[in-house]
């Protein structure tokens, strides 16, 4: 865990992620809410989809509230939530596709293969290094957020709005499962490959975006339900275990000391 924080702090390329969504993920309820005067007023009105989303607001009974202003502030800081799900998924699956890979260009993976650690020992503890920082990370920002949306709905509503259910379902159980399965698919494309570079590409290039349809089909039920959140999760643990096999299966000790030369 302490190598993989070390590689960590060296790699300017995964602290991009660390220092951009963050910022993203603070600065949209603020955003948000600052603009729920445009979402409301009579030129609202006129715009389809804006008419839309406020007949959605109207006919949904969970947003309680005395204002078409505040249930459309309840529906974008519910919605909002889906950042939390977003953000564990492509930092832990940076830092795991880079997990293998730069053990191979530092030359430590080696010293490594050679303990008596069993090869399921050592995809758990590659799992768990990967995933630590995310989801601290992740759980640190949440919170942070939680009090940003407070005081924005506290100054733009006139009232404190907190998370639901769903919210909180999705932040401690959802977001770190589907973290997992990003991390795994990261750790599986990091046996296969002998450049960061390359891993890192990969990542930006095919799991980023099959993260984000994740969060599509599982995320907005979850923020609308918490046994919608619960029920994803269960199908994320199933998909998780798919992978740690698939994974496993690929962890051939031979080939990873001998592809990359």
């Amino acid at each position: 865990m302490r190598k993989e924080l070390r590689d960590l702090r060296s790699n300017r390329q995964v602290w991009a992620g660390y220092v951009i969504l963050p910022v993203v993920t603070l600065g949209l309820p603020i955003l948000l809410l600052a603009l729920l005067p445009l979402m409301t007023g009579p030129e609202a009105l006129r715009d389809p989809g804006l008419r839309m989303l406020l007949e959605t607001v109207e006919a949904d009974p969970s947003l309680h509230g005395a204002t078409i202003s505040e249930r459309l502030a309840r529906l974008l800081l519910r919605d909002y939530g889906l950042m939390y799900l977003l953000m564990p998924m492509i930092l832990a699956a940076g830092s795991s596709a880079l997990s293998i890979v730069r053990e191979k260009e530092q030359r430590t993976l080696e010293p490594i293969l050679a303990t008596p650690i069993g090869d399921v020992q050592l995809l758990w503890a590659k799992l768990f290094a990967v995933m630590g920082a995310p989801l601290l990370f992740t759980w640190a920002t949440g919170l942070a957020g939680l009090l940003v949306s407070a005081a924005a709905s506290r100054l733009f509503v006139g009232m404190v709005i907190g998370p639901t259910a769903g919210n909180l379902v999705g932040l401690l159980v959802l977001g770190p499962v589907l973290a997992g399965a990003a991390a795994l698919a990261g750790i599986g494309v990091s046996m296969r490959l002998t450049d960061s570079q390359a891993a890192n590409q990969f990542v930006g290039l095919v799991i980023v975006p099959v993260a984000l349809v994740f969060v599509a089909l599982f995320g907005r039920p979850a923020m609308m339900s918490p046994l919608a959140g619960l029920a994803g999760a269960v199908v994320g643990i199933g998909a998780c275990a798919l992978l740690f096999r698939r994974a496993l299966r690929r962890l051939r000790r031979e080939d990873l000391l001998t592809r990359w030369r």
